[in-house]
């Protein structure tokens, strides 16, 4: 008997805690969709999270855009919405190739993603529900996959709203292009890093969310431009830069816990304006 073609199957889901799930939770589903895809008769399918590497020593980033590019199929898990998730879909959609979206039972819908039919599974991973869910989903991967191959109109999402040429990426160098999509992944990670720690800034009076603003705050982000005529990198560059982190800390500011809009803001008015201080 001729050994199936082993095809590949790309996970994007979170791996770390967030607020209402555990680090473990998301090790169980991952094992959930493991099995489900080694249930599929007709394929034999490499499932793995897409920032996984063969061995090879690389740019995380470039190897996440590869995976997502070279998967057969990917299935994608919203659950909680999580920021990085969310891009890496993104990305796939852009690539229009074929896609599973699985959400808890807990994690609303997401507009944007609408057209495309979600997979439901339990929160708390009862396991009659999950059992009914393994099936659903090795169900949907198969006939998706099918799909894929036989029609060459088959479209995940872009077709849905028109006509649109689909992205390649060169497997074998980085193209300036390729470098430049890079390079924006990287910046749009870190901005989401921080905006998760929006959070921290503010906090609940009779029901309403009010700024916490360090004294002081806009001097000193001022006096950081000023000093090191830092006038030139974009502002969500500089919010990274560990001088700058440790500039506000010496004057008891943690940056980490500041609104990020308002940091942007005040770094945006220190480079072009005349420094009042």
């Amino acid at each position: 008997m001729a050994e199936k073609e082993i095809k590949k199957c790309g996970i994007i889901m979170p791996i770390a805690a967030m607020p209402g799930y555990t680090s473990d939770h998301w090790t169980e589903v991952k094992s959930i969709i493991i099995e489900s895809m080694k249930s599929i008769k007709e394929f034999e399918f490499k499932t793995e999270i897409v920032s996984n590497s063969d061995g090879e020593i690389d740019v995380i980033h470039k190897r996440i855009i590869q995976n997502l590019y070279n998967a057969d199929i990917v299935i994608c898990d919203i659950s909680g919405r999580n920021p990085n998730v969310l891009f890496e879909l993104g990305m796939r959609l852009t690539f229009d190739k074929p896609t599973i979206l699985i959400k808890d039972d807990v994690t609303d819908f997401i507009f944007d993603t609408g057209v495309i039919e979600h997979i439901q599974y339990p929160k708390d991973l009862r396991f009659n529900k999950v059992v009914s869910f393994k099936e659903e989903l090795a169900r949907r991967v198969k006939l998706t996959y099918e799909k894929s191959q036989s029609d060459p109109e088959f479209s995940t999402f872009l077709k849905n709203f028109g006509e649109f040429k689909v992205p390649s990426l060169d497997q074998t160098t980085v193209t300036d292009a390729n470098q430049l999509l890079l390079d924006e992944m990287q910046a749009i990670r870190s901005e989401m890093s921080l905006f998760k720690k929006e959070a921290a800034s503010t906090r609940t009076d009779n029901n309403k969310k009010t700024r916490i603003l360090p004294a002081g705050l806009k001097k000193a982000v001022y006096d950081y431009i000023d000093g090191n005529s830092d006038t030139v990198d974009e502002p969500g560059i500089i919010l990274l830069k560990e001088e700058f982190i440790n500039s506000l800390r010496t004057k008891g500011i943690d940056s980490f816990k500041v609104d990020e809009q308002i940091l942007i803001k005040y770094i945006k008015e220190a480079q072009t304006e005349v420094l009042p201080f």
